[in-house]
């Protein structure tokens, strides 16, 4: 069973879910793939770097990185792999995760994946885990992903399993994107009230996926196996079109024997834990509770 965090949706939520739906439909336009990552880009530049961790840009094993670096950090790293429906979005938006890396004492190091259209599977997956190799090795780390990146880094401790190396101490995903057909039924229940659409997605997903399956594991995770996961603490809104993605990865995981929270945030909209919320507020207490278990396990 799920765990809410609360009966009912916050008033400041509800309100700023009106907002943020109006603005989105004056929004709307004809589909423009340049446009989509203007919007994401505007978005990731608002998130403000916590006082106290620097911020640094690099390249590992040849793939563009960024690190956010608490004075006096241990050895814990937190792996961020960032969201934009594989199309859009940058390592700008792990500025959000800094104080969950201060407050764990920990580094945090986000990938600049490739993105399709231009680069489809498996580059994105390809550039995380060249990156993972070289940064994770002899380190406590927790992997952290939203939206389509929660769903990448799902794919990422399969390859991390299948390759035989040792997967993280932690997962946590943040209303994951783990089904690439976009086929469940949290779409109709909730197109209304998110900001994604089923038609939007599915265009995302075919640039992505290319010539390959929408259900390629690797693609789509919850058509995959969970089998060896570590300790995972899923997030997502009741509000969210891909609640039941969450949903579906959490009972998959459970019925592999992997130990799985699912918290179900009431009201919660796609991304809601951006938004000066009380919700998010809380979302954010439990998941630097949940890596600081986690490294501590170590």
């Amino acid at each position: 069973m799920p765990e809410p965090m609360s009966p009912g949706p916050s008033c400041r939520l509800a309100i700023l879910q009106r907002l943020v739906l109006l603005a989105a439909s004056r929004a709307r336009g004809p589909h423009d793939l340049d446009r989509t990552r203007k919007i994401t880009r505007s978005m990731e530049m608002r998130q403000r770097r916590a006082h106290g961790v620097e911020e640094s840009t690099d390249r590992v094993a040849g793939v563009p990185v960024r690190w956010f670096r608490p004075a006096g950090a241990g050895p814990g790293l937190i792996f961020h792999v960032h969201g934009g429906a594989f199309v859009a979005g940058s390592s700008v938006a792990a500025r959000s995760h800094t104080g969950l890396a201060r407050s764990n004492n920990a580094e945090l190091v986000s990938v600049d994946y490739r993105l399709a259209p231009e680069h489809a599977f498996p580059a994105a997956l390809d550039d995380t885990w060249a990156v993972y190799s070289e940064v994770a090795r002899d380190r406590p780390t927790v992997i952290i992903g939203e939206s389509a990146g929660g769903g990448l880094a799902m794919s990422l401790v399969r390859r991390i399993l299948d390759e035989g190396a040792v997967p993280p101490e932690g997962l946590v995903t943040l209303f994951p994107w783990a089904d690439l057909t976009n086929v469940s039924g949290s779409f109709p229940a909730n197109e209304h009230r998110d900001l994604l659409s089923r038609a939007g997605l599915a265009r995302s997903a075919a640039a992505y996926a290319g010539d390959q399956p929408l259900t390629t594991p690797l693609i789509s995770p919850l058509h995959g196996s969970f089998a060896g996961f570590p300790t995972t603490l899923i997030i997502v809104g009741t509000h969210d079109c891909l609640l039941d993605d969450s949903r579906s990865a959490a009972d998959r995981m459970r019925t592999a024997g992997v130990d799985t929270t699912l918290v179900e945030v009431a009201g919660g909209f796609h991304g809601f834990i951006l938004l000066p919320v009380p919700e998010a507020e809380e979302a954010r207490r439990r998941i630097v509770s949940f890596v600081k278990t986690a490294l501590a396990d170590r």
